[in-house]
């Protein structure tokens, strides 16, 4: 599905909500058949007209998530020996994976971005919400104007995402991409007049614990806004 969409990106045939502005602004990517050191590769998603040239590695999946960091390192390096040029930066796109967020940290380059999807469906409509954990915060402040939340969550202290509509409320003790315990995250959607908000509320594992497929299930939940909507629910207000 990930693929699918990526490979006709700047159709805006899928609803997207959140997403880097860089990443939004691109054109459909590439997918040249490359010759490596006896052996051929084919890249997930390569943009050789943007500046600087990005090549993506696209994983959506419970197992082999960390590899996609090797694939998409190794498809800019021969990619860059074959064609020439400068650099190329490279970008992980994954489900939420706390592995690829600490390797990304550790390596602390400009080199290799990390992207986390979430695949989300609604009256067999799919939307994928794309987000940075990496990306900085912005000065805690109230709630995004036009978000369509109850009184009781007036008093949470929001900030925005730099490079992309999306805002968190959390408790500020930690910082990305490593926030922990309670948290709110919220981002428009993009391109679509029906839905206009999706929002996870919930807590989020904290360091030195671990976690059961039953702990990650059952860690928050998801709201989507329809303008079309019969009535109005809003989600209870974390405490």
């Amino acid at each position: 599905m990930l693929q699918r969409i990526f490979d006709t990106w700047a159709s805006r045939g899928t609803a997207v909500a959140g997403a880097p502005e860089w990443l939004w602004a691109l054109p459909n990517p590439e997918r040249p058949l490359s010759k490596g050191f006896g052996y051929a590769f084919t890249p997930d998603a390569y943009w050789a007209q943007a500046q600087p040239r990005i090549v993506g590695e696209l994983k959506y999946g419970a197992k082999f998530e960390p590899v996609a960091i090797a694939e998409a390192v190794h498809h800019a390096h021969l990619l860059r020996r074959i064609h020439g040029g400068e650099p190329i930066v490279s970008v992980v796109i994954t489900q939420p994976n706390y592995w690829i967020r600490a390797a990304i940290a550790e390596l602390d380059s400009q080199k290799i971005l990390h992207v986390e999807a979430d695949l989300l469906t609604l009256d067999k409509q799919t939307f994928l919400w794309l987000s940075c954990p990496h990306s900085a915060l912005g000065t805690p402040s109230s709630m995004p104007g036009g978000l369509p939340l109850g009184h009781d969550w007036t008093s949470l202290r929001w900030s925005a995402v730099q490079g992309e509509p999306t805002w968190i409320a959390h408790d500020e003790t930690h910082k990305p991409p490593f926030l922990q315990g309670t948290a709110v995250m919220v981002s428009r959607v993009r391109n679509d007049r029906r839905y206009e908000w999706v929002l996870w509320t919930g807590k989020l594992p904290e360091l030195g614990t671990t976690w059961s497929l039953n702990d990650w299930a059952e860690a928050g939940s998801f709201w989507l806004w329809d303008v079309e909507a019969q009535g109005t629910r809003t989600p209870p207000a974390p405490r």
